[in-house]
């Protein structure tokens, strides 16, 4: 038992390193204790990150691409313009997080948190994002093509303008959602929930909705060659 402990902590050098502002490229902090610490701009690609605490941390700029942070805590965070490119973020909690222009392109992050974050014109093209919570966040212009999303939670989250053409969003819940001029064109939205959502110039168009729960005003959405919750095919905006 004690040998597990002692291997799974970070690494002194390492830790040293960071919190002194240099790069740090595949090294291990897991369990580290960097709250509040400053790291904007580093470069900490694929450094193992697992269960760390980065609450409140700066990471502006810095380079996580391939880093492993499953069931990190990084809530509150300041990471505008941070890559988290094929990163592992599954069960991480970024509730509250500042990450606007951020970019998540091809992550896991499977049940992670990102509750009341600032994802504005975040990318998360081809993410793996099953489970993951983005209640109340702001999403404004983010880009979700070809992400996989079953059963994510974006109730009451800011959509407006974003993209998530061709994701696979079955069982997602977008109830109460802002989808204002969001394009959601080829998305499998089978069983989801766009209760009480607005759906204003809202592009559906060859989208799966399938035993999907919609709201009842649909005036404003294109939805040529959708597939409508009874089965039938839509030819609403295909003029």
């Amino acid at each position: 038992m004690y040998l597990s402990a002692v291997a799974s902590a970070a690494d002194s050098e390492h830790l040293r390193r960071v919190l002194a502002g240099e790069d740090c490229i595949k090294c291990d902090l897991r369990n580290a204790d960097l709250k509040s610490a400053k790291l904007a701009g580093l470069d900490l690609a694929g450094t193992f990150l697992e269960r760390a605490d980065l609450s409140g941390a700066d990471l502006r700029g810095t380079n996580l691409s391939g880093a492993k942070l499953v069931k990190a805590l990084l809530r509150n965070i300041q990471a505008k313009g941070a890559s988290f490119v094929i990163s592992d973020l599954e069960s991480a909690d970024l509730t509250g997080s500042s990450l606007q222009d951020a970019e998540f392109t091809s992550a896991k992050m499977a049940e992670t948190l990102f509750v009341q974050a600032n994802l504005a014109r975040g990318k998360f093209e081809r993410a793996r994002l099953r489970g993951a919570v983005f209640e109340q966040a702001n999403l404004h212009g983010a880009t979700f093509a070809g992400a996989k999303a079953p059963a994510a939670n974006f109730e009451k989250s800011n959509l407006e303008s974003a993209t998530l053409s061709r994701a696979n969003l079955s069982g997602a819940n977008f109830a109460g959602a802002n989808l204002t001029g969001a394009d959601m064109t080829g998305s499998n939205l089978w069983k989801a929930s766009l209760r009480g959502a607005e759906l204003r110039r809202t592009k559906l168009d060859e989208a799966s909705l399938r035993i999907a729960k919609l709201p009842s005003d649909l005036s404003e959405v294109s939805l040529c060659k959708a597939t409508l919750p009874d089965g039938s095919r839509s030819t609403q905006g295909c003029d």
